[in-house]
């Protein structure tokens, strides 16, 4: 929680220690990081795998630590044990846990405690770091990702079981991509059009293709959506915002996470969260499985 050295669990908010010029926050699985309006960046919390990117993996941090070495970055994205930076150069850092090569650096598969490089990313515009996969969308509309691809996360239409990639490989067929959410297993695109393009695990309908809940190892379109302005992947399901408002959930409802109804069934194709509108941002919890809105009322 970043408020001090107590760790208490509170059941109410409590101010992170220090921090008073945020602009951004992101969450990991044990870990939470701050974007600084200087550009610069605080993490704290469990730092066994290098996440905080202060240079150390040891102790855990209770409240901010600075992030060696980034005094510009315009996005951050956390996943569960590693964290990304988008920088105005339009290059990305990321550090902490590189199993599977989530750091997006080289082949060493080393976890890193400092911020490195993701090799040959020089115009991206936004980022997305999963549970063991990263993806970035470039300034072109292209995607390029990497990470585990047990699931075909990454989209570069290999053959499943596909190895993983340590070093960015290109999202297939993604040409005009204009936001970006990595789920677990799974990652999706808003397309120019307004469609949704989604890939990779799909056991629980969270590609939203069709009800044959078949791993997708290259980008399938999202049945029905046709207006989508924004895009949230979650542990298992994903939401989709609308133009004027509107939402649509598909994939795992075990928790009730699509917000359609209380019978807890699984859709393979998007539905409607009952009695929403008037939504302008929504997001969907990794663990466990909720979805929130916000409205355009505050509420």
């Amino acid at each position: 929680l970043g408020d001090d050295s107590t760790l208490a669990d509170k059941a109410t908010p409590q101010e992170v220690f220090g921090i008073t010029n945020a602009i951004a926050v992101a969450n990991g699985g044990v870990h939470a990081c701050a974007l600084l309006s200087t550009g610069a960046i605080k993490c704290w919390g469990v730092a066994s795998d290098g996440e905080l990117g202060n240079g150390s993996t040891t102790p855990d941090q209770p409240t901010p630590v600075d992030v060696s070495g980034i005094t510009n970055a315009i996005a951050i994205s956390a996943g569960f044990v590693h964290t990304c930076a988008l920088l105005s150069t339009g290059a990305v850092n990321c550090w902490g846990d590189d199993t599977n090569g989530r750091l997006g650096d080289d082949v060493t598969i080393a976890d890193k405690p400092t911020p490195v490089a993701v090799s040959g990313i020089t115009n991206a515009i936004a980022i997305a770091a999963a549970s063991t996969h990263t993806c970035a969308l470039l300034s072109t509309g292209a995607m390029k990702c990497w990470g585990s691809d047990g699931s075909g996360q990454l989209g570069n239409d290999a053959t499943l079981p596909s190895p993983d990639q340590p070093t960015p490989v290109d999202v297939s067929g993604i040409t005009n991509a204009v936001a970006i959410s990595a789920g677990r297993f799974h990652t999706c695109a808003v397309l120019s059009t307004g469609a949704i393009n989604c890939w990779g695990g799909d056991g629980s309908g969270q590609l939203g293709d069709d009800a044959t809940l078949a791993d997708k190892a290259t980008p399938v379109a999202v049945s029905g959506i046709t207006n989508a302005i924004a895009v949230s992947a979650g542990r298992n399901h994903t939401c989709a915002l609308l133009a004027g408002g509107g939402m649509r959930c598909w994939g795992d409802d075990a928790s009730g996470q699509l917000g359609n109804d209380s019978s807890l069934t699984n859709q393979p194709t998007p539905v409607s969260p009952s009695g929403i509108a008037n939504v302008v941002a929504i997001s969907t919890g990794p663990s466990p499985n909720h979805t929130c809105a916000i409205l355009g009322t505050g509420a």
